[in-house]
């Protein structure tokens, strides 16, 4: 073998190295490239997933009074009434003058919320003083006075009392219709 020749046999395995190496390092770039797609992907998928946690949490939070409702209220002539540290829900309740109404009261606040641990439904004008425990349902019955008019409702035992605007509620006694002041016809 002469000298050409095993130089030129050299480089050609020289070349042959480098075109391997240029190989593997094309295949590691790629290789890079790809998993650097991968984890942005994942990472997006993530951020994804924590935002509608998040959403999912903070829904649950918003109307959770909404879908937890007591099924009491749904009985025929009782008056679902929430009390929850922005006020009564309704807001606004309208009775028949000299009938007998009964509220399903309840609320979902916990003590700690709660001076004394409890909300009450204070009305002077209509015989009202109830109190009830944080996180619990109530049956009110009441006789609604002779006396129609709008009468205020409020919670004087936290939420700031009767001075407070937001824990204010109104029950509307409307006069008894005609039919029910006659009473049935003579016939």
């Amino acid at each position: 073998m002469t000298d050409h020749e095993a130089v030129t046999r050299r480089h050609r395995r020289a070349a042959e190295r480098d075109a391997a190496h240029a190989a593997e390092r094309r295949h590691v770039q790629i290789a890079g490239r790809a998993r650097s797609s991968r984890n942005a992907k994942l990472r997006k998928l993530a951020f994804g997933g924590i935002v509608v946690a998040v959403l999912a949490v903070g829904s649950a939070l918003a109307f959770g009074d909404f879908f937890n409702r007591p099924t009491a209220g749904a009985t025929a002539g009782v008056i679902d009434v929430q009390s929850s540290m922005a006020g009564f829900t309704p807001g606004e309740i309208k009775v028949k003058a000299g009938e007998t109404v009964t509220l399903n009261w309840w609320t979902k606040d916990a003590a700690v919320h709660l001076t004394g641990g409890v909300h009450t439904m204070i009305s002077p004008d209509l015989g009202l003083s109830e109190s009830l425990p944080a996180e619990s349902t109530k049956l009110v019955t009441w006789t609604v006075p002779d006396k129609p008019g709008t009468y205020d409702v409020w919670c004087d035992s936290c939420c700031g009392g009767k001075d407070a605007p937001q824990m204010h509620g109104k029950i509307v006694v409307e006069p008894a219709s005609a039919a029910d002041v006659a009473g049935p016809a003579l016939g």
